[in-house]
């Protein structure tokens, strides 16, 4: 029996049928409120609820196209369960291209309720914490999976980003190996190449577990991942393709989608699949001007050469290059050519060995 009452601001679900509707953003000072749009599409059948998202940073545009594209009457025949979607979780951002919104300059994906590290002091919830803490409340009472989309710099591949599952007290493990383990299959089923998200203190200290998925996974325990659909700013179209094809792999994993797998269109990958972790770098000694030799995707070797570095009028700068350390991923390069020193020019996948399950550090 398909769930009939499910509700997400003035959106209802409809058994299959595609249902359209807006959850209530932030007030604006002219008048009014910022809209998010709201698509439901739900199947004949009872089975899951997914949680589809993009665009919560502005210039973020492919998800907008994949789930459009996805979207579809003939899913709705063909689907158990429901797809609840919010294609543009920013909307003042979509309109000005631009990361943040205009009314909050706090990155909007740090922004959900989450765990508090023990220096922060009490203030005002922000602008988009107050949104945030409303969606996060409408994941809680609907979701069974969330997939959120994003894009990465403008030269960048097509990949999958994993949380850890984060656990407070030791009699929670067993549970949270049984989450991390179905996390595992949705991330497989969705079949793009995976990174696992930075070491948990560094996850922590950047509030990567106030993200969207993060928040839905480590609090409300939900199995939740990232997506990164290629550039920004502009939208990659054979990613997009990729996507969708991988989001209805994902369906047929959680029962939701009848059939074997589709193929899923060729994407960069590393060579093996030994489990890596997502690292910026490697890090210039000096400013400079950067000339890159490797394309996003590139697997290296220790002492592979990235870019190299040279001052204004052509001359070398230290010896000139800058290397990665071993078994290095490129999962994108940086936009732009400039180079100072503690700003990292590329993001990487490097061999992770630690458990994707641990205890909150401290």
């Amino acid at each position: 029996m398909a769930r009939t009452d499910l509700r997400i601001g003035d959106c209802v679900a409809s058994p299959g049928d595609l249902s359209f509707g807006t959850f209530e953003g932030v007030a604006l000072p002219t008048g009014g409120n910022d809209r998010l749009a709201v698509v439901i599409a739900q199947g004949k059948r009872d089975g899951p609820t997914l949680w589809l998202t993009a665009n919560i940073h502005g210039n973020e545009l492919a998800g907008i196209n994949a789930l459009h594209r996805l979207l579809t009457l003939d899913l709705c025949a063909a689907m158990a369960g429901t797809i609840v979607a919010i294609p543009s979780l920013n909307p003042a951002g979509l309109r000005t291209n631009r990361r943040h919104p205009y009314w909050d300059d706090r990155d909007p994906n740090r922004t959900f309720p989450g765990r508090k590290r023990g220096d922060e002091e009490p203030r005002e919830p922000s602008v988009y914490e107050r949104l945030a803490a409303r969606l996060l409340e409408s994941l809680r009472g609907s979701a069974d999976y969330y997939v959120d989309l994003h894009c990465a710099s403008i030269q960048s591949v097509g990949f999958s980003i994993r949380d850890r599952v984060l656990y407070k007290d030791e009699a929670e493990r067993p549970k949270m190996e049984a989450l991390s383990t179905t996390l595992d299959a949705m991330v497989g089923a969705f079949g793009f190449p995976a990174v696992v998200e930075f070491p948990s203190k560094t996850y922590i200290a950047r509030e990567l577990h106030k993200s969207t998925t993060g928040a839905a996974l480590q609090e409300l325990r939900i199995p939740a991942f990232t997506v990164e659909l290629g550039m920004h700013s502009a939208v990659d179209r054979p990613l997009v393709g990729a996507c969708v094809v991988g989001l209805r792999n994902m369906m047929r994993w959680a029962g939701m989608l009848a059939g074997d797998p589709e193929p899923i269109p060729a994407l960069p990958r590393p060579p093996d699949a030994r489990v890596r972790r997502r690292e910026d770098g490697p890090y210039p000694p000096a400013a400079g001007i950067l000339d890159y030799r490797v394309e996003a995707g590139a697997y290296m070797k220790e002492g592979g050469v990235v870019a190299t570095l040279r001052d204004m009028w052509g001359r070398s700068v230290g010896d000139g290059e800058i290397s990665v350390g071993p078994d290095t991923w490129i999962i994108g390069i940086e936009d732009g050519v400039l180079a100072y020193p503690g700003s990292a020019i590329a993001h990487v996948g490097v061999i992770e060995n630690a458990s994707l399950v641990e205890r909150w550090p401290d």
